[in-house]
């Protein structure tokens, strides 16, 4: 991984740089709830101040209206406005159209105020109430062209549907005999009717008259329906006006004929349609308010203002406030203690399963590892004692190896030495030349394993003094040929040198003919008779290439990993007159690294063995 790659990883992964985003997020988090904590109580008083403002203008140009819906004119509407300030609290100012003040709740010396205002027209409140759908009203089918209506349907509006304030009822008001009269023909009716609830049933209007809710209006005579929409003495002069008007004006719509009820619903002569519908209900509207004009006030303007001087505190110091930013203080500090839990569960977690590793090592277990998988500080403390622990273990490994090979290896040539000496001693053996020669000949290897492992030692101890200088390969690979001609030729063997002239390294000549005399040496000792050892030189790029092979037995795939290591050998059975002491390729390794080259073993069964050693160009 580039220096870059690793410094951004290493950034990422930092502890310091975790701690300061602990922080960072308790600090965004007590802000955000304080701020939250602070908009939702202001936004809390706003909302509570405007509702209040809303119901409280709501109710005053409610009962302003029913005023001017049961009144000719203003001139009474005093006493109403002062006690509709008082109750709410509000300046209450009511002009007329022309500037002039009707009424004000306020010292008759300060001016109206100029804010927004609210016209009060008890003749144009908007729709008071939404047709019935069940009773097919306008808009119940504005996609059909003509819409079915049953044979007794009410087929107009219901009463107060038009924008009219339903307390608008001038001469349709009836008195109190035909009120009664009118309520106890609709409450038969409703008994009658067999509807489950008779008493709910029965709707009074505005003007007394009493209507049961969701009987047809027109059709038969059963249950008295006719009498409840037969009108009264007092209501025939109003009604029949209204019906000339609503006449006139439909004439003048080319809209269709229609008969008015008692309570100002009406009942086409003809199928309707959803453009008659808003014709009639236009032309109805129209000439109700014609007629409703003398017995309701005239339009007045509505000015409702604050009389509060100080201002609103919305972050008081109340039960509820308290309460509310003494569980946002609770919550942040849950929050930040929890943060803090856990950041600290985080770092002692790692530490304490180093700790413990590191005490399992110290007493004697090796393969104790830290199980750690972050990847900050803590975590590449842990790699580093893991890999020190694997290392550690490695090396009491090869330690204990090589104590119990170095033993072996020198325990034959010892024990054939003795057993040779303690024959010769009880006079077995007579003391000749022979006996000198095997005991010269065990020394000999003897001395050879201690050298072999003199060297190796060096190497492993840095200690592998060189004496670099130019060195031919083709005089090194001759040398080391003519040295191993004796051995070859008394094995049926054939030396092949080749090599380039002009091809130097830079090394120690001594070594080097060390490293290619073990290879050669192996090469020789694997061939069969009449096999051919080449020994070849040549240039590969910026490095010299010296191959060393055969055409033996050959090597295991599986055993070519291996082939490098310390008293290893690929049959087991061999002793060490037949297989060497095992250590002439660690010896080859060494040697080539601590020259800068590398070397590596192929091999294919059956087909020899082939090592090739690659060194710097000189």
């Amino acid at each position: 991984m580039p220096d870059r790659a690793r410094d951004a990883v290493r950034l990422r992964h930092s502890l310091v740089l975790r701690l300061f985003a602990l922080v960072t997020v308790v600090a965004v988090v007590a802000v955000a709830l304080t701020a939250w904590l602070t908009v939702r109580t202001t936004t809390a008083g706003l909302r509570e101040e405007q509702g209040d403002a809303v119901a409280a203008g709501a109710r005053i140009e409610d009962a302003l209206v029913e005023h001017a819906a049961t009144h000719p004119d203003w001139s009474e509407v005093g006493p109403l406005v002062d006690r509709l300030a008082a109750g709410t609290g509000n300046r209450v100012t009511l002009v007329d159209d022309t500037g002039r003040v009707l009424a004000d709740s306020s010292d008759a010396t300060t001016a109206p105020p100029d804010g927004p205002s609210t016209t009060i027209d008890p003749l144009d409140v908007g729709p008071t109430e939404a047709p019935d759908p069940a009773a097919g009203a306008v808009g119940q089918c504005p996609d059909a062209e003509v819409c079915p209506v049953a044979e007794d349907a009410y087929a107009g509006p219901r009463p107060g549907a038009a924008p009219i304030a339903p307390q608008a009822v001038g001469p349709f008001a009836l008195d109190e005999a035909d009120r009664r009269t009118s309520q106890a023909r609709a409450a038969r009716a409703a008994e009658c009717l067999g509807l489950s609830d008779p008493a709910a049933a029965v709707v009074v209007t505005a003007s007394g008259r009493a209507v049961v809710d969701g009987a047809p209006r027109t059709g038969s005579d059963r249950c008295g329906l006719r009498a409840l929409v037969t009108p009264f003495a007092s209501e025939r002069a109003p009604l029949e006006r209204v019906q000339v008007l609503l006449d006139r004006c439909l004439e003048r719509l080319d809209g269709p004929a229609v008969s008015l009820l008692p309570d100002l619903s009406w009942v086409p002569d003809a199928p309707r349609t959803a453009a008659t519908e808003r014709v009639v209900a236009s032309c109805l509207t129209t000439a109700r308010r014609q007629v409703l004009a003398p017995y309701v006030a005239p339009p007045a303007r509505l000015h409702v203002s604050s009389t509060r001087q100080e201002p609103t505190t919305f972050l008081d110091l109340s039960t509820r406030n308290r309460w509310r930013i003494g569980g946002v203080v609770a919550l942040v500090l849950l929050l930040g203690l929890g943060f803090a839990a856990l950041a600290g569960r985080q770092l002692v977690r790692p530490l304490a399963l180093l700790a413990t590793a590191a005490g399992r090592v110290r007493e004697g277990d090796l393969g104790a590892r830290a199980a750690v998988r972050s990847h900050d500080e803590i975590g590449r403390v842990a790699e580093a004692f893991n890999t020190m622990a694997e290392r550690r273990e490695e090396a009491e490994r090869l330690r204990k190896a090589m104590v119990g090979d170095v033993a072996h290896e020198l325990r034959n040539p010892i024990s054939t030495m003795r057993g040779t000496l303690e024959a010769a001693q009880d006079g077995l053996v007579p003391v000749d030349g022979a006996l000198v020669a095997s005991l010269m000949e065990e020394t000999l290897m003897l001395q050879h394993v201690v050298e072999d492992l003199r060297d190796l030692a060096a190497a492993d101890a840095g200690d592998l003094r060189l004496v670099a200088a130019a060195v031919r390969v083709s005089d090194l690979l001759g040398h080391v040929a003519a040295a191993h001609l004796a051995t070859a030729r008394s094995r049926g063997v054939v030396l092949v040198v080749e090599a380039e002239d002009d091809l130097h390294v830079v090394g120690d000549v001594l070594r080097l003919r060390q490293v290619v005399g073990n290879l050669a040496s192996n090469a020789v000792r694997h061939s069969a008779e009449g096999g051919v050892v080449e020994l070849h030189g040549r240039r590969r790029g910026a490095t010299a290439e010296i191959e060393v092979r055969d055409h033996g037995e050959g090597i295991a795939p599986a055993d070519l990993a291996h082939v490098f290591d310390r008293f290893w050998r690929a049959d087991p059975s061999r002793t060490r007159a037949s297989g060497g002491s095992g250590l002439g390729l660690a010896i080859v390794r060494q040697l080539v690294e601590a020259h800068g080259g590398t070397v590596t073993a192929h091999s294919t069964p059956g087909d020899g063995a082939r090592f090739v050693v690659r060194l710097p160009l000189g």
